[in-house]
């Protein structure tokens, strides 16, 4: 069971227990902070302590609910008629594969940052950027936008780092402030029964990759609502859902602007962050630095569908017998009404 903290102590899995510690670690946000976008200074330095100690800080009630109401929204309009067996079918497809699997029944999703998803109150949040500002620079850039889905009986994942530390020199590495924040957001109620994610504390200043089965984990229920901030160094794993139902989770990842994770999604083939042009020139210009990987991957995106059409229209247009020959003086096949020389025909 619960207690009032939100702190659970039952085990988690086999060999696994769920430390009961001091809840020194989450830090309720009201509804006052919330609408000034800032927190209050005692709990600023709170949250900062945890980040500085445990390697993670959750922000209690962070988001308001109708922010989240409304991603669960896009999430269902998305993904929603996936199932089990369909996320499957989609993850054994070839890459580039928006759907990867994570583990057994877990599957982690490149989000596209429309609707819902494209909001500043979102990716931009006030409260959210101020706290990280001063942890990663306001240079800072939005580096991934996913969703992991675990489906029921999906058992508990290995521990692991998001990325393993930077420098592996004794007395180097360990003492280095981070270079990224993972920012979870469940988009339903997660009680231990759906499978939180729990967490190591203080492992970020762990020299060892991985930590023993008989280590405790800390883990809490997470509320709608509710930002859990990670260090990209810390071990954590999600716990098994032993609940009827999926349980999508929200992981919005912010680095340094030198730092690039090739480890999680480029290693795939996959584009992290998902974000069409047409959407990202709506976005207030204020916004546009933090979004600078978005706006790359998706000018990358538009040229390789160029490329893609161009070469389907010179295929089309010099196929053998039974297909259309285009004379260099014809319109071009592509539609653009300029003549085929001038356009996909172009010598040069």
């Amino acid at each position: 069971m619960a207690d009032p903290t939100g702190l659970t102590h039952p085990k988690s899995g086999p060999g696994t227990t769920v430390n009961s510690v001091s809840p020194d670690w989450i830090v309720a946000v009201s509804t006052r902070e919330i609408e000034r976008g800032e927190l209050t200074p005692d709990n600023d330095g709170r949250a900062r302590v945890a980040m500085h100690e445990h390697g993670c800080v959750l922000l209690r009630g962070a988001f308001p609910p109708a922010i989240v109401e409304a991603m669960q929204r896009e999430y269902v309009s998305q993904f929603g008629a996936l199932d089990l067996a369909g996320m499957q079918g989609m993850a054994a497809k070839p890459p580039p594969n928006r759907i990867i699997q994570v583990g057994g029944m877990r599957y982690d999703i490149a989000l596209r940052m429309t609707g819902a998803f494209g909001r500043t109150e979102v990716f931009a949040n006030r409260l959210l950027l101020k706290f990280l500002h001063p942890t990663l620079g306001v240079d800072m850039h939005l580096n991934s936008f996913t969703v992991v889905v675990s489906h029921p009986n999906a058992t508990q994942q290995r521990s692991h780092r998001d990325y393993p530390h930077l420098f592996f020199e004794p007395g180097v590495g360990l003492d280095l402030t981070p270079h990224a924040v993972n920012v979870v957001v469940p988009l339903i109620d997660v009680d231990m029964q759906t499978g939180p994610t729990g967490v190591w504390l203080g492992s970020h200043r762990l020299a060892q990759s991985t930590i023993g089965e008989s280590e405790p984990i800390t883990a809490c229920e997470l509320r709608r609502g509710d930002l859990m901030l990670l260090d990209y160094r810390t071990l954590h794993a999600g716990l098994p859902n032993m609940s009827e139902r999926a349980r999508p989770i929200i992981y919005m990842v912010y680095a340094r602007p030198w730092f690039f994770d090739l480890q999680n999604h480029l290693r795939v083939s996959r584009i992290p962050l998902d974000m069409p042009i047409e959407h990202y020139d709506k976005l207030p210009p204020s916004v546009h630095p933090l979004l600078a990987r978005a706006l790359y991957y998706a000018v990358l995106a538009r040229g390789r569908e160029v490329d893609a059409r161009g070469d389907a229209v010179r295929r089309a247009a010099h196929a053998p017998s039974g297909g259309v020959e285009v004379g260099r003086n014809d319109p071009c096949p592509c539609g653009s009404l300029k003549k085929y020389k001038h356009c996909h025909g172009s010598l040069t």
